[in-house]
């Protein structure tokens, strides 16, 4: 049975649906029974409730893959070994500091290139921060005297803010400097996709660009919307909202399936990283040819078993598996393989030759 017919949909939509009615039960909960709620933000919910479960029905696919499973489920057996535990949390700690939240991969290929990353990726996470909980009616503000703007969490209040003051002018326009943080950002991409040699031969419109020219259109309305409602005494202000509410909405469909999808599955490498490091520092496998230690005995392990979930087999011969040579010796025998070819095909041209002249 192929892997493509081994695809089990049936429990990911499960999960998916679960998934979109637990949102659902936190927005109700969470904005004290829809007392807190906003109506007019009604589709942002619903979009944003759709995606949610899409996001996990296909991430819950992602996982059915052979490789990613067993990196899942390793990642975790290894996490959780309780000699290792605390060296375990101080690395996973390291490492999402390091690649997820300074991101230093990037920085190795360039400083553009990792100020573009950065300010996308941030833009969108703080974003994101105050843009759903706000949705969905976790937070929200009420007026308290002439200038206090008092804080709602879940219904429970927080502190008193002075409308006035330089930390309540922060919040209030928090979206616009991600907004700024997300344009300049799509900036340097769409110029690096324009005259970048390397991404010129290996784009796609749909995959590269669109994720940049959505997010741009989401950032640039709602600019409009503070520039309306600040300067330009609301004008065209209801057109601006509903033209900002369908770009949002359509960027929303378009992450559980498209480039953006990435964001999602980017945390999933602290679970690599830490089976690189653990495997390090177990059992070595031995080449059987020259006896070189090469890889875990671990990691060979689970390779045989993601190759043979596949649909391959690399059982030679003598019944030793391919696998259990290292890289180099891997290559001397396709070599000495390519030379007997060779040897045999000499043979037989020499004999249909030896013919010939007969």
């Amino acid at each position: 049975m192929s892997a493509q017919n081994s695809i089990d949909y049936r429990n990911p939509t499960i999960v998916a649906v679960l998934a979109s009615a637990f949102l659902t039960l936190l927005v109700i909960v969470g904005s004290r029974f829809l007392l807190h709620y906003d109506s007019a933000l009604f589709g942002y919910t619903i979009a944003s409730i759709v995606a949610f479960g899409a996001i996990v029905f296909r991430y819950a696919l992602w996982l059915q893959r052979p490789a990613t499973r067993a990196y899942w489920k390793r990642g975790w057996q290894l996490y959780l070994q309780r000699d290792k535990f605390a060296k375990n949390t101080a690395d996973a700690a390291k490492s999402i500091a390091g690649n997820l939240i300074e991101q230093r991969f990037i920085f190795k290929r360039g400083f553009t290139r990792w100020l573009m990353h950065f300010l996308i990726m941030w833009g969108c996470i703080l974003s994101a921060a105050v843009t759903f909980p706000l949705v969905f009616g976790w937070i929200h503000f009420t007026l308290e005297g002439e200038r206090g703007y008092r804080v709602h969490l879940f219904g429970f209040p927080l502190n008193l803010m002075d409308g006035r003051s330089l930390m309540a002018w922060l919040t209030f326009h928090a979206l616009d400097f991600t907004a700024i943080m997300v344009i300049a950002g799509c900036a340097i991409a769409i110029h690096r996709r324009l005259h970048d040699k390397g991404a010129i031969a290996l784009q796609q419109f749909l995959l590269d660009f669109v994720p940049h020219l959505l997010l741009i259109a989401i950032s640039v309305s709602g600019l409009m919307l503070t520039a309306s409602s600040l300067w330009f005494e609301g004008y065209m202000y209801s057109f601006i909202t509903l033209s900002h509410q369908a770009v949002v909405i359509m960027t929303l469909f378009f992450l559980p399936f498209g480039k953006l999808f990435h964001i999602v599955q980017r945390p999933a490498s602290i679970g690599v990283e830490l089976y690189q490091q653990r495997a390090k520092e177990m059992e070595q496998a031995k080449c059987l040819r020259c006896g070189v230690e090469f890889a875990s005995v671990m990691w060979l392990g689970d390779l045989k078993e993601v190759v043979e979930k596949v649909g391959f087999d690399y059982t030679m011969e003598n019944g030793e598996k391919l696998q259990d040579y290292c890289p180099r010796c891997k290559r001397v025998m396709r070599g000495l393989a390519y030379a007997g070819i060779a040897d045999k095909k000499d043979k037989v041209f020499s004999g249909m030759r030896a013919e010939s002249k007969k």
